[in-house]
């Protein structure tokens, strides 16, 4: 089956740190309709080329002294990939403001040693999360920042309309987008359907070459528009 297109969820420069352009499942496992799932960090292309995800040094990340605000992507505006009706959402789990490679990388760790995807509570990954159906799909979209979801549960939404913002809650290492397309609401019994994005800009050799109905792998710095 061709993947399905949808809108991107996100405005600006983003690298997919996990993405199903790279391997399948991308998330290394089937559960909770992940098998194609996405993850997408906030960067910034410094003049010389390099990208960072935060505006501090490598030593200040090391010692504990970035915090959300210092990061790119947090807070930016997360717009709904198709047309739906809002049919779940959780809006009240805490982010944790200080960002420490040894705190975050332990967290996400654990919770893949000993989470479990029967029992386990679906904002304990997720964080903040919303989920969308439509006549042929549903998306997931988690980590959100603590009371940014902005539609109730059976309010209509449409593909581009802002629905939340990009926090740093659940099993998160650093503020960042989860989005994924599954074939049914249950997440817990849910299973992965392949998208891909209608439009976005490659950075291929310092130049953003348009790039149309494709799926960015974590090698390429892509920029989204509306």
């Amino acid at each position: 089956m061709d993947p399905i297109v949808v809108t991107a969820p996100l405005r600006g420069e983003y690298v997919a740190v996990t993405s199903p352009g790279d391997k399948v499942p991308s998330h290394g496992t089937h559960e909770w309709g992940m098998t194609y799932a996405y993850d997408f960090i906030g960067v910034h292309t410094r003049p010389d080329g390099d990208i960072s995800w935060h505006k501090k040094s490598l030593s200040d990340y090391l010692l504990g002294r970035v915090r959300l605000t210092d990061t790119f992507g947090w807070g930016q505006p997360i717009y709904s990939p198709i047309d739906g009706i809002v049919r779940e959402t959780v809006n009240s789990v805490k982010e944790r403001n200080r960002l420490h490679f040894l705190s975050d990388s332990g967290l996400t760790l654990l919770n893949g040693l000993f989470f479990s995807y029967q029992h386990g509570k679906v904002q304990t990954l997720c964080g903040n999360y919303v989920i969308i159906e439509s006549d042929h799909c549903c998306a997931l979209i988690a980590h959100a920042r603590t009371g940014s979801i902005k539609p109730a549960v059976g309010d209509t939404v449409c593909a581009g309309d802002i629905i939340a913002e990009l926090g740093h809650s659940g099993n998160s290492s650093a503020p960042h987008l989860h989005f994924q397309l599954m074939d049914r609401m249950d997440i817990k019994s849910a299973k992965g359907l392949s998208c891909c994005f209608a439009s976005y800009e490659s950075n291929r050799s310092g130049k953003w070459q348009p790039v149309r109905n494709a799926i960015p792998s974590k090698t390429e710095v892509v920029r989204f528009t509306a």
